[in-house]
């Protein structure tokens, strides 16, 4: 079923009382109707390993129940050959009923995980994972979408070669 059509059929719902829709839309029943996952396009996930090592993240974000909700804040561990790089989003953002868009994260990564990511890089068996853990809020309940792991993702590496040659050199 198309998006539209599925985000439209519950706006019959929304002029129910309170009460009812709350019965309907429970909390876990609102986590399960936001869906997130790891951008499709581009370079989605990016790891830079040299100079001040960063990382960055852009995840999708598709709001499939009747309601507006707000992103209150999110907890992003980025999980990388044995090294485990974490952030936080801090940042209120809403997403309309019905609505798929986009959000951004970014973190710093220290300089010990960052050369034990280049030491242990493997192109074949390259293993990453994001765990998140996300507070929403709504006119029904605040809400969490808690602690669900994607893995298999895909990350485009900046300057590894240039970080293991430098390792290279120093042993």
């Amino acid at each position: 079923m198309e998006l539209s059509a599925l985000t439209g059929i519950w706006k019959w719902f929304k002029w129910l009382p309170k009460f009812l829709l709350k019965k309907v839309f429970s909390k876990e029943r609102l986590s399960e109707l936001i869906l997130i996952d790891v951008k499709a396009r581009h370079r989605s996930v990016s790891l830079n390993l040299m100079g001040k090592s960063t990382f960055s993240i852009y995840f999708q974000v598709i709001n499939m129940t009747p309601f507006e909700i707000e992103l209150d804040r999110a907890e992003v561990e980025f999980n990388i050959n044995g090294a485990r790089l974490k952030t936080q989003y801090m940042r209120k953002t809403s997403f309309k009923a019905g609505e798929v868009t986009s959000w951004f994260v970014e973190g710093n990564v220290d300089p010990a995980d960052a050369d034990h990511i280049a030491k242990h890089f493997n192109e074949s068996d390259d293993r990453a994972s994001l765990t998140l853990h996300c507070d929403f809020n709504c006119i029904l309940h605040n809400f969490k979408k808690a602690h669900f792991t994607l893995e298999g993702v895909n990350i485009n590496y900046t300057n590894l070669k240039s970080r293991q040659k430098q390792l290279e050199q120093c042993t």
